[in-house]
């Protein structure tokens, strides 16, 4: 059948990915020379571009949830946690959950990997980023490259990243399920978290990373319980034009929005917004393949994909950098 072809497809690249992880476990560590940490950032970078393409493959078949492909692509996901070195918050990486779809149970699973911090190790920062999509109609696959391989690849590169220096504080990598139907992932998560609630401090959404189109856009989300994000922006380098906004509930941005779309409530972040928690969320504007079978990774510009991921992990670094209280005091906040 289709499906053990596509699962038997997955656990040979995933073994590959394994038997990398035990010949060269060290491969990703701190470099000292200029010259080597651009070395570095060229392999997360191709790494990144590797992740896009492979978990936006005909064979991952839309990663919708409860599907083949879904499953494939969750299998790729643990390989690389792996990798990476993530440590699991329980026995494994996967975390299943329960939610309801009209009269329904449905059943989906997070992708959860921890990356403990140096300073804070007991205060949390969440990355999220939703592996799933939508189901084939007929013989139309909807690949889903920039929503949202592009975001869970961008996960797996600030994961990198923090394994290269160890992090202020720890993290949560949550590559979340069932986000197109009702970011059911996010809100299983927060209702039964790993660790005390209180001790979540942000969340980092990231979705639809990869299209900058014509104005090389990208829009980050966030000012209104973190006003500092104005400094960050005013000082971040990057050929992209970093654009605040999509902290309303509704707006309508670029030329190809047809329908006001509500930024706020529009991906995973909102479920942390909902709980007062702060939160950066990073997207693009709706374009012409969004929700098509069209939006393959074909159609991303390696250039903005690579700039835009630069970008993101500066302000990772500059909220890592944020002091203890001023964290603490924005997640306080009854600003939503």
């Amino acid at each position: 059948m289709l499906w053990r072809k596509l699962i038997k497809q997955q656990l040979v690249r995933i073994g590959l990915l394994l038997s990398l992880c035990v010949i060269v476990p060290s491969m990703v560590v701190p470099l000292a020379t200029a010259g080597d940490n651009a070395t570095q950032h060229d392999t997360y970078w191709l790494q990144a571009w590797q992740d896009v393409q492979q978990l936006s493959a005909d064979d991952m078949a839309g990663r919708a949830t409860g599907t083949a492909g879904n499953q494939a692509a969750r299998l790729y996901l643990q390989a690389r946690f792996a990798e990476l070195q993530l440590l699991t918050a329980g026995d494994s990486y996967f975390q299943p959950f329960a939610f309801t779809e009209g009269f329904s149970q449905r059943q989906g699973v997070n992708v959860l990997g921890l990356r403990r911090g140096c300073v804070h190790p007991d205060r949390y920062i969440v990355v999220t980023a939703h592996y799933d999509h939508l189901k084939p109609r007929g013989k139309k696959i909807f690949n889903g490259a920039d929503d949202n391989a592009s975001g869970v690849a961008g996960l797996l590169y600030l994961a990198a990243q923090t394994l290269a220096q160890c992090p202020a504080y720890s993290y949560w990598f949550l590559a979340t399920d069932a986000e197109e139907m009702g970011l059911d992932g996010a809100k299983a998560f927060l209702a039964a978290p790993p660790v005390p609630r209180a001790q979540l401090l942000l969340n980092i959404n990231l979705d639809m990373i990869s299209r900058g189109e014509m104005n090389q856009r990208l829009y980050l989300a966030g000012k209104k319980q973190l006003p500092q994000l104005n400094t960050f922006a005013a000082a971040a380098k990057t050929p992209l034009k970093l654009t605040l906004a999509h902290d309303g509930r509704q707006s309508r941005l670029g030329r190809h929005s047809n329908a006001a779309v509500d930024w706020a409530n529009a991906s995973d972040h909102a479920v942390f917004r909902k709980a007062g928690m702060p939160y950066l969320y990073f997207g693009v504007d709706v374009h012409p393949q969004y929700h098509t079978p069209q939006d393959d990774w074909q159609r991303i510009d390696p250039d903005y994909f690579r700039a835009a991921l630069e970008l993101i992990e500066q302000s990772r670094r500059w909220a890592d950098a944020l002091p203890l209280a001023e964290l603490a005091a924005a997640q306080k906040s009854s600003v939503n």
